[in-house]
């Protein structure tokens, strides 16, 4: 517990109380004016569920007993080219609109690098949304020399319902071109057969070594143990997993969750986190990943999004429908005591959070 003055940081394990303040927070800033993810206490279950041996990493801050502000973090394994890498992606700040300027996001931050150093830990990575002018997010700066803006990535895009998301966008030219490309586009569609099907639990070992295998040559990257995958794949009925299977074994998969996210309206959106098909054919690949849109769109999803960082190759994004979004967002990689190289313009496998 880290206390200033007027202010006491410490964990909270409320999930739902979590839920309700990032929710509020959020929408207070950008409802109407910039599209934002409305995360369920179910996601937050998923994504905070309690780990052996791992600190809590659910931090607020309280004004007495006032909830103010907080930032959340997920523990990860990675790997560089430097070795092995303790860490985590840290994400959903969130300070109540009385209480901003007050110093509390350095506050945070401070007990952040504080408690991921106590638990032995190397790298935070998270990421900073600054295409739109209504954006609270922090801009690049000098200030801190263990923390590097490294890179944008964009997003890769796909319309999936253009009617709705014309209505959705506050971008009224990125609205119209969306409903324009599903008019044109042929509409993904659900191809589960004997080798296209939904993930089984006894999956989970043939999906980790796909998952390493797809992503050893990004500089940076993940590191998948039996632990991780089942979570980031079975861990809760959000994550969603299509895998594709050939001579009777799991040779790729495509892992994804849709959450609500507001806009104009409220819709949702499906976010990708995993995409390895670099063990299939490519008649495969595309049949797989157009499978798992065709499934996003059954289930009500107006949107794809998954983060352009270069683990997956261009031209199956391409064709397979999705396209290069513009690069609204920032990679930012905080180290918590010595910087490591990790080399730009190259492959980086992390999680959008």
């Amino acid at each position: 517990m880290t206390t200033t003055q007027d202010f006491v940081v410490q964990t909270i394990e409320d999930n739902l109380l979590l839920q309700h303040f990032v929710e509020s927070t959020w929408s207070s800033a950008y409802a109407g004016r910039m599209p934002f993810p409305v995360w369920s206490q179910a996601y937050f279950d998923w994504q905070f569920c309690r780990r052996i041996d791992e600190p809590d990493r659910r931090l607020a801050v309280y004004s007495g007993e006032t909830l103010v502000a907080v930032l959340l973090g997920v523990p990860y394994s990675f790997e560089a080219a430097s070795g092995s890498l303790r860490g985590a992606h840290w994400s959903w700040l969130s300070v109540a609109e009385s209480y901003r300027g007050r110093g509390l996001v350095k506050l945070l931050d401070s007990a952040r690098v504080n408690l991921e150093l106590n638990a032995g830990s190397d790298l935070i990575v998270s990421f900073r949304q600054s295409g739109s002018r209504h954006s609270l997010a922090e801009r690049p700066s000098t200030r801190f020399p263990l923390k590097s803006f490294h890179s944008r990535p964009g997003f890769w895009v796909q319309a999936l319902d253009g009617s709705r998301l014309l209505k959705w966008n506050v971008n009224r030219f990125e609205g119209v071109l969306g409903r324009l490309i599903t008019l044109i586009m042929p509409k993904p569609e659900m191809q589960f057969s004997d080798r296209i099907r939904m993930l089984n639990h006894g999956d989970l070992d043939q999906c980790r070594e796909v998952a390493n295998q797809q992503f050893a040559q990004c500089v940076l990257r993940i590191r998948w143990d039996a632990k991780s995958i089942e979570h980031q794949l079975a861990g809760s009925p959000i994550s969603q997993t299509v895998v594709a299977e050939e001579g009777g074994v799991v040779r790729g998969f495509v892992n994804f969750h849709i959450l609500p996210f507001q806009g104009l309206t409220l819709e949702p959106v499906a976010i990708i986190d995993l995409i390895c098909v670099n063990q299939l054919r490519s008649e495969l690949q595309t049949k797989l990943v157009r499978s798992a849109l065709g499934l996003m769109r059954q289930q009500g999803a107006i949107l794809a999004l998954k983060i352009r960082s270069q683990d997956v190759a261009a031209p199956l994004m391409l064709r397979t429908g999705f396209a290069a979004r513009w690069p609204d967002t920032s990679l930012v990689l905080q180290w918590t005591d010595t910087a490591r190289p990790i080399p730009k313009k190259k492959p980086v496998h992390v999680l959008f959070r």
